[in-house]
């Protein structure tokens, strides 16, 4: 066919060869079969002088029939669509190419496609339209699948419960009103990575936790931390689900947050219950302790009325003192009864261990035996154990996914309590990196939950920066009276987003 094309060119001598050349060149006409159709024709009488073979497949109909037939090309466009079809005579103007979209029909199964078609001028030696050729795509699996998203992000936005997606990157590329409206966060947020919602302080164990518990079930759900878009933070049970690409990997990820919990008429029945085990939680913090060379406090302000945060502390020997605080992934009857149920065997796996690294591996056992084995919620804490030497005067410490705390000593300065592991029981895993300090007669250890650091505006780092700016001049005081500056520094900032907890220990 292309030969018989050629004999008919080399009889039609007033072409400009050189840009006829060009144009072919240009549209590939003689490379093999294509999902494109290609055509060349005469602008002013639009007879077809070539169409690829590929027009079969695309048409129905095979390169004879649209050379037989001038009026081809409104024969097997749409009815409704056959307007646009024509108009790709009139939309070249000077060097510029045209672009029409509209619908056809093969004509040999009824089938309507959506086609893309461009035309390009090929012009003469003196710039004149000598001939028109053109290239045609099958948009319709495209439209196809745009027209199920269009009609998924209809239903996504009417969707009362908050969510967004990510790519399999952990790149924002969607969120609805629904979590615009409980985070502050709209489409300026899209094209962002997801830690930058994330308020907790290690985001690639989120990452990997996510991966993980998505690999095994293609689900993951569990308690999170995010922030807002005017930085308070608030905790949201949060499913995962992680979508499939063509290639076998994952093509998105799709996050649905847990609603608020509503009032209803059960829950008025419940609040004695609840009021019952705010007490029951209290009487198990470990009350003042004041021995040689060591006084421990501590205090406790929940955010409502059960929360997550316990602190302990034991004496192990005549030397030794296991001081221990914690602040469980979320709040209520659930993130209490899971404090209760460390707060059981705390004392024998801190005179069992004795040291961090042996203390938070069996705490994350225990974890991953007692919450992880008969189902997918994943619940954790994170906590920060430190080892009292009195007699070396010595502190041995790990911090698990907990802000650090701090070691102030008594010519000034300050050292942070920063190393440490993932949160307990996010892991199956646990690999503690604990830290040694030494102390001076007089030194100060302040442990706290993030409670204290939550704040509207800043960076986590900020925070722990202004908190510690704030112990500093008030770190003399003895260890109860530290903590009461503390409940009233924050008893003016109104309520708080989060649970309070802190730990006072004057070292001698």
């Amino acid at each position: 066919m292309v030969d018989g094309f050629w004999e008919y060119v080399q009889r039609y001598d007033h072409l400009a060869w050189r840009e006829l050349l060009l144009g072919l060149e240009k549209m590939n006409v003689f490379v093999g079969p294509s999902d494109y159709v290609y055509w060349l024709a005469t602008p002013e009488q639009r007879r077809l002088l070539f169409i690829s073979s590929s027009c079969e497949q695309l048409y129905g109909l095979p390169p004879d029939d649209f050379y037989r037939d001038q009026d081809i090309w409104a024969k097997v466009s749409y009815p409704d669509d056959r307007a646009k079809a024509e108009r790709k005579w009139s939309l070249l103007s000077g060097a510029d190419a045209g672009v029409q979209t509209y619908r056809i029909i093969n004509q040999r199964d009824g089938s309507v496609r959506w086609v893309l078609e461009r035309t390009f001028p090929v012009l003469g030696q003196f710039g004149e339209v000598r001939l028109v050729s053109g290239v045609v795509a099958d948009l319709t699996e495209a439209k196809r699948n745009e027209n199920e998203r269009q009609l998924a992000e209809q239903v996504y936005k009417a969707m009362e419960q908050a969510m967004l997606v990510t790519d399999g990157q952990f790149v924002v590329q969607f969120v609805n009103p629904a979590f615009t409206k409980i985070t502050g966060h709209g489409v300026e947020i899209v094209g962002q990575p997801l830690h930058t919602l994330y308020a907790g302080y290690y985001e690639a164990w989120l990452y990997e936790v996510i991966q993980a518990g998505t690999g095994e079930s293609g689900e993951w759900r569990g308690w999170v931390r995010w922030r807002r878009k005017n930085g308070s933070v608030y905790v949201r049970q949060t499913t995962v689900r992680a979508v499939p690409g063509h290639d076998g990997g994952i093509a998105f990820y799709l996050f649905l947050f847990a609603g608020p919990t509503y009032e209803n008429p059960y829950i008025a029945a419940m609040k004695d219950d609840l009021r019952l085990a705010r007490e029951v939680q209290k009487r198990v913090l470990s009350k003042p302790l004041s021995a040689k060379g060591i006084q421990i406090a501590g205090t406790y302000i929940p955010s409502r009325e059960l929360g997550g945060d316990m602190y302990a502390w034991y004496p192990i020997d005549k030397q030794r003192y296991g001081i221990f605080l914690m602040d469980v992934m979320g709040h209520g009857a659930a993130a209490s009864l899971i404090c209760m149920s460390v707060r059981s065997l705390l004392n024998g796996v801190i005179r069992k261990g004795i040291v961090p690294t042996e203390v938070f591996r069996e705490l994350n056992r225990h974890m991953r035996q007692l919450y992880h084995e008969n189902g997918r919620m994943t619940y954790y804490f994170t906590a920060v154990y430190v080892l009292v030497d009195v007699k070396e005067r010595m502190i041995e410490y790990a911090s698990a996914g907990h802000p650090p705390g701090f070691l102030f000593q008594p010519d000034g300065t300050v050292a942070e309590l920063d190393r440490g592991c993932a949160p307990i029981g996010l892991l199956p895993r646990l690999f503690v990196d604990s830290g040694r300090l030494r102390y001076e007669p007089g030194a100060t250890l302040v442990l706290y939950s993030d409670g204290a650091i939550e704040g509207e505006t800043g960076s986590v780092r900020q925070k722990i920066e202004e908190f510690r700016d704030a112990l500093t001049p008030h770190i003399s005081l003895d260890e109860r009276m530290l903590l009461a500056h503390l409940r009233r520094h924050f008893a003016q900032k109104g309520p708080l987003p989060d649970d309070f907890s802190a730990v006072v220990a004057k070292l001698g």
